[in-house]
């Protein structure tokens, strides 16, 4: 039997927030993204150096407004040359959604709203090693740029380890009876439930 490990990532600069929480009913958006010239969109488009993106899960922060923590800032995930996820807030999700519709004739490119999709946050010094444990991760790979971050698929699920405000946070992402059962476990695991959008 081959050993295939999935691998998991954190960042080294960032904190962890001392309370163990779940922010649940999370506004963020999943779209995946694919075509022929998507590299082409993002570098050319988008203004991102896609040079750091090695291997599948990696990925980078953007914003479509010059600020990294607000609105209009997104996490895309490199899944091969021709597709990559991007997780969203709604605010920005409708201006890249627009932005690619005005450029679909101009580059092979396209994307689907995962509205199949729902996520919650966790954070906390318990949030990492409670995610490697449950999802059967391996732990390895640490992120010393914060505008890195890692996505990992592990079954029905997509784990992410993001960068925000100088603060740890992985976001989970699944479909929504999927992710009720995970939220559920998270809570057995001493996780507190926040229902309040996440900043």
């Amino acid at each position: 039997m081959t050993f295939n490990p999935i691998m998991f990532a954190r960042h080294s600069n960032a904190n962890s927030a001392v309370i163990n929480a779940l922010q649940a009913n999370n506004s963020h958006v999943v779209i995946d993204f694919s075509g022929s010239e998507a590299s082409v969109f993002l570098s050319a488009i988008l203004g991102h150096d896609l040079t750091k993106l090695t291997a599948s899960g990696f990925g980078f922060k953007g914003t479509l407004d010059g600020d990294l923590n607000s609105d209009f800032s997104y996490a895309v995930y490199y899944f091969s040359e021709t597709a990559f996820r991007f997780v969203l807030p709604v605010n920005a999700s409708l201006q890249l959604q627009s932005l690619i519709n005005e450029q679909q004739l101009r580059y092979d490119i396209d994307f689907v709203v995962r509205t199949d999709l729902a996520t919650f946050t966790l954070t906390g010094s318990n949030a990492f090693d409670t995610l490697v444990d449950a999802f059967k991760l391996t732990p390895g790979l640490r992120l010393a740029d914060a505008q890195l971050c890692y996505g990992a698929q592990s079954g029905d699920v997509f784990v992410t380890a993001v960068d925000q405000n100088n603060e740890q946070q992985f976001i989970v992402i699944a479909k929504t009876a999927t992710l009720d059962k995970w939220q559920q476990y998270m809570q057995q695991q001493g996780f507190s439930v926040n229902n309040t959008q996440a900043a």
